[in-house]
Parts: C-alpha cells; sequence; structure tokens
C-alpha cells in the first residue's frame, strides 16, 4: 500500500523522500505549465487514449492536476473520492479535475471503475512528468512514486497555485483546491 506506507510518517521514508524531491524543483508560479502527453484511464470522445496539457487547454477550462502516490490505497482513495464528490462545484467553476501517477493505465481504469470516477487519470511510467512538476519521489527499495501535490493551471496554462503540503490535509483537500480556485477566479 503505497499511500498509506508513505504518509505514516517514517522518519526514514520521510527524509528519503525529501532528499530525493528536493532535487526536483516546482514550476514557479504565474509562468507557462511544464507541457506533457500521457495515457489516460479512458478514451478520448476522438478515440484517443493520451491527455495532453494543449488538448486540457483546449477546453479553456481550469485544470487541477494533481499527482498521488498509488491507486487502491487509504489515502489516495480517500482524495479521489473527495475531488469525485466535489466535482459539480469544479465543473460550475468552469474546472477539470485530472489525477497523475506511476500506476499503469490499467490500474487506473479499473481504480476509476471502482471509485465511480468521472474524470480522468493519467499514467505517468518512469515518473518523468512529475519530475517536470517537481513532484518525483524515489525512496531506495521502493521504486518512483509521485508525491501527493496538487497544480491549478489556467486556461492560458499558466501554474497559479501549488499545493506541496497535502499529506497532512487530505481530508479537506479538496475544499482547500476549491477555496484557492475561487480566489484565484476573482
Amino acid at each position: 500500500t503505497t499511500c498509506a506506507f508513505l504518509s505514516t510518517g517514517s522518519s526514514t521514508v520521510a527524509n528519503a523522500a525529501l532528499l530525493s524531491s528536493s532535487s526536483s524543483s516546482l514550476p514557479p508560479l504565474n509562468t507557462p505549465a511544464p507541457d506533457f502527453e500521457l495515457p489516460n484511464s479512458r478514451n478520448n470522445s476522438d478515440g484517443s487514449t493520451t491527455t495532453s496539457l494543449s488538448s486540457l487547454l483546449n477546453t479553456k477550462k481550469w485544470t487541477v492536476l494533481y499527482f498521488y502516490p498509488g491507486a487502491f490505497t487509504s489515502g489516495c482513495t480517500l482524495e479521489a473520492r473527495n475531488f469525485q464528490t466535489d466535482l459539480p462545484t469544479y465543473q460550475n467553476l468552469n474546472a477539470q479535475i485530472v489525477g497523475v501517477s506511476v500506476d499503469s493505465v490499467e490500474k487506473n481504469s479499473e481504480f476509476c471503475s471502482a471509485e465511480k470516477l468521472e474524470y480522468t487519470l493519467l499514467t505517468d511510467e518512469g515518473g518523468h512528468v512529475s519530475k517536470l512538476y517537481g513532484s518525483s519521489l524515489s525512496i531506495p527499495g521502493f521504486g518512483t512514486f509521485s508525491n501527493r501535490q496538487t497544480y491549478i493551471i489556467d486556461p492560458r496554462g499558466d501554474v497559479r497555485w501549488v499545493f506541496v503540503d497535502v499529506d497532512s490535509k487530505i481530508p479537506r483537500h479538496s475544499g482547500d483546491v476549491l477555496e484557492k480556485l475561487r480566489e484565484l477566479q476573482e
């Protein structure tokens, strides 16, 4: 259980995570978000099986891009469910939710089905996009994961906000993101 393991607060894991994530820097606020194209958990309306930043921006919506360590674990499941519960509010704010992890397309697809998620999860095999966003964790003996971080990207493609201390706030994280989204849209 990757998420549960990573969120236990174990000093060894925490120190390894801090050391490995500190080498990746976060994209600066109010600058273009790093570009990407990743396999997605469901086919798009045009039949394609990948999602890119440009395809997200073509919708003219705000994008909540959240990185999570692993599907089907307690923290990741709670986070995904809360985003799903709040999805109508995000949609009313002209925003879309997209999750990213290093899990396989199949695992993300199963997670979407099991949790009845109506938003897309992307597969970042090898953690390359996670690294671009400063959200990559490399833990010796366990592999590379996406750190639990959330980015708000405006319809122009600029990073407007980054949530980095999500693990300690999972139950209220979606509400915090909604609050910041409303503030940024004013």
